[in-house]
């Protein structure tokens, strides 16, 4: 297969117009994507330096996250549009957390999922713990007994931002699960007594980056999917 051809089914399935302004998105580098022929391709949340496909012998890189420098080999991005599309990244968070998806969280640009469930938060805790590789996780006035029905998710970035915070306490939502947490949005959450999971940028992207994976799969391409890691480490005192 060609990756022009690959390419192509990609971006039916999620088209590049979809990303929000100024995302970087779709083909990188020097290869002509109608000559470059695809047999194995690597599938992956972040390029980091030193990473070299040849070395495992992939014709092309599909990851999640733009590379934050110049990459020489092919690499093609679905980033915000993957996140977007209906069964992209929010919508495999929602799988994986096993929640029924009702609409969608920020109508104004499509990111996001709200969720149904019915459980306590001391279980649902549980089934998060289990089915995300989070190296620790933030909670926020959380009462382990407290039953939960309405849950927001967000792939990613969701806990960094203010306008998230507020919107999930407009919408009413009983729980709000992201990443990026930090000191403002944090006190906004105390302020408006949201409760909030923050499970990590890298573990609430994870499952988008698996059906990202088993998409490039059944489009009839050998598929590797390449591990990555939360970016620093933890030193517990």
């Amino acid at each position: 297969m060609l990756a022009s051809e690959l390419i192509r089914s990609l971006e039916k399935r999620a088209p590049p117009e979809l990303a929000l302004e100024n995302d970087m998105v779709g083909y990188l580098g020097d290869h002509d994507p109608d000559e470059l022929e695809i047999n194995r391709v690597q599938v992956m949340l972040d390029i980091l330096p030193g990473h070299y496909p040849s070395l495992l012998d992939a014709d092309l890189v599909i990851c999640h996250h733009p590379p934050l420098f110049e990459v020489d080999f092919p690499v093609y991005v679905m980033h915000s549009n993957w996140d977007i599309v209906k069964g992209g990244a929010n919508d495999a968070l929602a799988e994986f957390l096993n929640l029924d998806v009702q609409d969608i969280f920020d109508k104004e640009t499509g990111i996001g999922r709200i969720c149904t469930t019915s459980v306590s938060f001391k279980e649902f805790f549980k089934r998060v713990v289990i089915s995300l590789p989070a190296p620790h996780f933030n909670l926020m006035n959380c009462d382990l007994d407290e039953e939960i029905e309405k849950i927001a998710v967000i792939s990613g970035f969701g806990l960094s931002k203010p306008e998230y915070m507020k919107l999930a306490h407009d919408n009413q939502i009983d729980l709000l699960l992201s990443g990026d947490i930090n000191h403002r949005t944090a006190l906004l959450a105390r302020i408006l007594d949201l409760r909030v999971i923050d499970a990590s940028h890298y573990a609430t992207e994870i499952p988008g980056v698996i059906k990202l994976g088993e998409l490039v799969s059944s489009l009839g391409v050998e598929t590797q999917m390449i591990d990555g890691e939360v970016p620093w480490y933890t030193i517990k005192l």
